[in-house]
């Protein structure tokens, strides 16, 4: 029996896009409106961290393109009830940009002055051949190098995955999300 190779496009298009072929629905089923909220929050303004883990896996997978609308089925919720659990996704994930952007904001800051620091104790190491022992010139010279590559390592590959995090987490912040009675 010959295997047949798995089709990554044709299983999203299958399990996850609309009719239109431009939307993706993640489904999530909610047993009921206590479920909705984080287990140790008594003011109930905090989204319940198992269904925000469920859905961010969910779009982990799915290409950019695609906007996203969340689907409840739930009981049937008051119209309030809609609103404050909409906001609060909201709300979550647009503290997850805030914190990613401020990720991506401190890594810049960082590798620019690994970058300089390196540089200048390149420099440094190059221009004081004359005036130190050529053991003190190398080891300066490597920990300069070390330090530019570690520079342009954080701002090239640290933060082109912060980037992509942001991007996930800003696909979700705008998705549609629309409640449904159960499933």
């Amino acid at each position: 029996m010959k295997k047949s190779k798995f089709n990554y496009n044709q299983h999203i298009i299958d399990h996850y896009v609309s009719e239109d072929r431009n939307r993706v629905f993640i489904k999530v089923l909610v047993d009921n409106l206590d479920h909705f909220y984080h287990c140790f929050d008594p003011r109930k303004i905090s989204i319940n961290p198992d269904i925000v883990e469920y859905i961010t896996s969910e779009v982990d997978h799915i290409p950019f393109r695609y906007k996203v609308t969340i689907e409840f089925f739930s009981d049937e919720l008051a119209d309030e009830e809609k609103d404050k659990i909409t906001t609060m996704i909201k709300n979550y994930y647009g503290m997850k940009i805030c914190n990613v952007s401020s990720i991506i904001r401190t890594n810049i800051v960082k590798s620019i002055c690994l970058i300089l620091l390196g540089a200048l104790m390149i420099t440094y190491a190059a221009i004081g051949k004359s005036f130190f022992g050529f053991i003190y010139e190398e080891i300066v010279y490597v920990i300069g190098w070390v330090l530019l590559w570690e520079g342009i390592d954080i701002f090239l590959l640290s933060n082109s995955e912060h980037k992509v995090k942001k991007r996930t987490y800003k696909q979700l912040y705008d998705a549609n999300i629309i409640f449904s009675d159960k499933f």
